[in-house]
């Protein structure tokens, strides 16, 4: 049976749901210079929950980060993304493309590393790399997934300088493999 580290085992990764302020920058990367408005109807659509209120306190703190700056046209507010803006909501949709079931072709990509004490930080960056990329931790260093890494996702170890740490390979016979099955299963097709 395979246990995962700090994990209940019965628990399943599951589709992102992006939250307000990203619902609002994903709007803003479909369509540049945005009225209020526009963006108030927009969540109400993609969230039921969304009041004028919280749109209204999510795009204050989306132009407090400098992720979208705002004009105004006449009587009306006008939002746009700014460069950053634009970098987190490419992050955004990155994270949700993850996250959705894929066509798997039945081998596991496996991480182990070692990363050295003096390089906490960047080992720190990789766990949560590989969080957020959807790997499910079986030991403190062992990471599992069960589709290919995006080179931009190794370029961004090797620029870290962790890449040198870690042994990536892949493998299509695992023992118990039903056990990882489960927990992929919002993963794989």
């Amino acid at each position: 049976m395979i246990c995962c580290f700090g994990m209940n085992k019965s628990k399943s990764l599951k589709r992102h749901k992006p939250s307000i302020p990203e619902l609002m920058l994903m709007a803003l990367k479909k369509a540049a210079d945005i009225p209020f408005e526009m963006l108030l109807e927009y969540g109400k659509i993609r969230n039921q929950q969304s009041r004028p209120a919280v749109i209204r306190t999510a795009l204050h703190r989306l132009k407090n980060k400098k992720l979208i700056y705002c004009e105004t046209q006449g009587k009306k507010l006008i939002y746009a993304l700014t460069d950053d803006g634009e970098r987190e909501a490419n992050n955004i949709r990155s994270k949700m493309e993850k996250t959705k079931p894929k066509k798997w072709d039945g081998k596991w990509r496996v991480i182990v590393f070692d990363i050295p004490e003096k390089l906490r930080g960047k080992r720190d960056l990789l766990r949560r790399e590989l969080v957020g990329f959807g790997f499910m931790q079986l030991q403190r260093s062992v990471w599992v997934y069960p589709h290919p890494l995006p080179e931009e996702f190794k370029d961004l170890w090797e620029k870290a300088g962790i890449l040198k740490h870690c042994i990536v390979f892949e493998s299509d016979k695992v023992e118990n493999g039903k056990d990882l099955k489960r927990l992929f299963a919002g993963m794989i097709q």
